[in-house]
């Protein structure tokens, strides 16, 4: 996956619903946000009806883009927090974490 993949993920995700505060990325589940403090799927395309590990952690390790002090965290702790930007549209507090087996994120909006 490459960051324009990602960032076209995010932001679909981002615009799918008004009031969208966090973003969530987990295994067996469709892509989701948190909107008016309602949990809901979001549909993209090509379509995702629910997240395999690989894609997941496919998306994690965009995210984490190559710095070894958070992987080695992750791995170490079985989870880390970062920051990611969404050029133009929105900055993001990132929480990566391990849950039974596999990781999970939730990307948490940030005012700008």
């Amino acid at each position: 996956m490459r960051r324009n993949e990602l960032d076209y993920i995010l932001g679909t995700m981002l615009e799918s619903y008004k009031d969208v505060s966090d973003l969530n990325i987990t295994v067996d589940k469709p892509l989701q946000v948190e909107s008016s403090g309602q949990l809901v799927p979001v549909t993209v395309e090509p379509p995702i009806a629910k997240l395999t590990p690989f894609q997941t952690e496919q998306i994690v390790l965009n995210l984490l883009a190559g710095n070894r002090r958070l992987t080695e965290d992750l791995l170490r702790t079985g989870s880390c927090d970062s920051s990611y930007a969404l050029t133009g549209k929105a900055r993001f507090r990132v929480n990566v974490f391990s849950q039974r087996g596999n990781y999970s994120i939730v990307l948490r909006r940030l005012s700008t």
